[in-house]
């Protein structure tokens, strides 16, 4: 199980960084524009998290007694919006104000590539350092645990039982994810930089309610249906984010690239 949980976790990450080295070979885009595709995810998810820890700390005293329906569909609503809006605003800031050069179609590639390749690096990297902690110092926290709050235990035996009867083909479902947000991140930085090419805001709204629809379906989908239905649907949405790729590129490639 280890070795499973290491592999599965290390290939999207390799892959990530594999897919903006061809990019730079096949469309000759640029390797500076996939690290700030980088930093513009980076930046969004930063500003966004203290904000979040923010509002949920002053809202505490206000919103203390409710029920968990009422909790989901708060915390369903805020996440949602506010993927969108942080995401594609760092996106359209990165790209006006820092990626000058970034305005052809491979740039735009190559910058969603950049923002969905470090999105799925910091995912499965948080996954794996989580998971082996667990599997490796379980036994030993439970000890600690049993010594220092009892009460926490049960809580920390659920989740290392988790981490072991974790199977592989769920594994493999959370690799597909990955390709399928990658894909879309192309598709919403392809809206982005017309948005800036065009100067007009249009583009950029587009992509914030395409962008906070897609993580809509999926939680709607993991709370109502199951794993294998949020799969089904993660992977029909993402038709229209080929259909634009495909639909935007120019008929002519490029022969060389630039770092």
């Amino acid at each position: 199980m280890r070795s499973a949980i290491l592999l599965t976790t290390q290939t999207p990450m390799a892959n990530a960084l594999l897919l903006g080295w061809w990019l730079h070979r096949r469309l000759a885009a640029r390797r500076s524009t996939w690290f700030w595709g980088v930093v513009a995810f980076v930046t969004s998810q930063a500003v966004r998290l203290l904000l979040l820890i923010g509002a949920t700390f002053a809202a505490r005293p206000y919103f203390g007694g409710i029920n968990q329906a009422t909790a989901f569909w708060i915390n369903f609503t805020v996440l949602t919006i506010t993927s969108g809006l942080f995401e594609e605003t760092a996106r359209y800031i990165v790209l006006r104000y820092g990626a000058r050069d970034a305005r052809r179609w491979r740039d735009s590639v190559m910058f969603g590539a950049g923002h969905g390749g470090i999105e799925a690096i910091l995912i499965f990297g948080f996954g794996l350092v989580s998971a082996l902690t667990l599997l490796l110092t379980g036994d030993a926290l439970i000890a600690q645990l049993q010594a220092t709050a009892p009460a926490q235990v049960p809580v920390l035996q659920a989740q290392i039982d988790a981490v072991r009867s974790i199977q592989p083909w769920t594994l493999l479902l959370g690799m597909w994810e990955r390709v399928l947000a990658i894909t879309l991140h192309i598709a919403l930085s392809l809206l982005v930089l017309r948005a800036v090419r065009d100067r007009r805001w249009v583009w950029w709204l587009l992509a914030v309610i395409w962008h906070a629809a897609f993580n809509a379906i999926a939680l709607l989908v993991v709370r109502y249906a199951g794993i294998w239905q949020t799969e089904a649907e993660l992977t029909l949405a993402p038709a229209l984010s080929v259909y634009v790729i495909v639909r935007t590129r120019p008929d002519t490639a490029p022969q060389t690239a630039r770092a």
